[in-house]
């Protein structure tokens, strides 16, 4: 890219630590501002990442005209109103995973990107990463057949929870589902479609939120996915795909670490790994920056379609498990 394009961090915190951690090795990127309610806390995250500006709050920071592109990395709760802020305020924006609360919220959000003629994108790791890409590629070659199911999780075990903290708090937006559980569930979609028929349980808190989250997916020609996501369990994180004449095993330990297996009959394990240089984070914001450079709205990698997919899935899980935000 010709351009240099100038980034603001809307909420300073941990994933947007690790985000600005990569930002900053991307050469067509600067880091300018960073804004929070906090003074205090927007300057100490500037000392730390060496940024220029920083505001003591959201509306500062998204009038700064310098700005670009806004990363925004406040709790699931406040997606959808600091995404129309930004877009009101004509700023880009690279927008955490999950997009919002809901399927109206995502609607809302994309309906207003369009109206604006201003590019939004869901920053949603998974589907720029090479081990996915090259997943997809050997699927879409035919060597290993039809998907017959997939089996996907995520969970850790960081307990005891604090009630109040992002994690188990009905006011943030919080719960396994939202967190982690979107991951496998992305997975399902992205390498199987639509199911035809869902079903799900969730072991709730005594605020009906998820602290475990277990879905169950049938699809077409008696296909299948199942899918875990848990707060209290040491699960890690993985994605096996069955299909007629082998299977691929995606992991990963962090966004930087990643792998895939190949497996098929009478051959011995193919194991293919990626250096930090080609995975992570920087990606979608590589991906966001491309797609400013073309003049687009949208990304063709993570689509405003696939934000919607993914919602209107969640949504349902949520419906049928009990699942309440305030």
């Amino acid at each position: 890219m010709a351009k240099t394009f100038s980034w603001g961090i809307l909420a300073p915190g941990n994933i947007a630590s690790k985000f600005v951690t990569e930002l900053k090795g991307v050469e067509s990127a600067k880091v300018l501002a960073v804004g929070s309610r906090d003074l205090v806390r927007a300057k100490d995250f500037a000392k730390v990442f060496e940024i220029e500006r920083a505001y003591g709050s959201y509306e500062e920071l998204v009038a700064d005209p310098d700005i670009d592109i806004i990363y925004i990395a406040s709790p699931h709760a406040f997606h959808a109103e600091h995404t129309k802020l930004c877009l009101k305020h004509r700023k880009a924006v690279l927008c955490e995973k999950a997009f919002a609360l809901n399927a109206s919220q995502v609607s809302e959000m994309v309906a207003y990107s369009h109206q604006e003629q201003i590019f939004l994108m869901e920053a949603f790791m998974t589907p720029h990463q090479p081990s996915y890409l090259e997943a997809r590629r050997i699927i879409n070659s035919g060597v290993l057949g039809e998907i017959k199911h997939l089996h996907g999780w995520f969970g850790f075990n960081k307990s005891p929870y604090d009630p109040n903290g992002r994690l188990l708090n009905p006011k943030l937006g919080g719960g396994a589902l939202l967190d982690i559980g979107l991951y496998p569930l992305f997975d399902s979609l992205w390498f199987m479609g639509k199911p035809i028929k869902v079903e799900a349980f969730a072991d709730l808190t005594s605020q009906k939120i998820d602290q475990s989250v277990s879905v169950s997916l049938q699809y077409e020609g008696g296909r299948s996915a199942s899918v875990f996501a848990s707060f209290l369990s040491v699960a890690g994180v993985g994605t096996d795909i069955l299909c007629e004449r082998g299977m691929l095993r995606l992991r990963r330990t962090s966004s930087l670490n990643q792998s895939l297996d190949i497996l098929l009959p009478g051959e011995p394990l193919k194991v293919i790994n990626w250096d930090e240089a080609s995975c992570g984070l920087k990606l979608e914001a590589i991906e966001a920056m491309s797609c400013l450079d073309r003049n687009e709205l949208e990304s063709a990698i993570m689509s405003h379609q696939n934000s919607q997919e993914l919602m209107d899935l969640l949504d349902l899980i949520r419906q049928k498990t009990g699942i309440s935000y305030e």
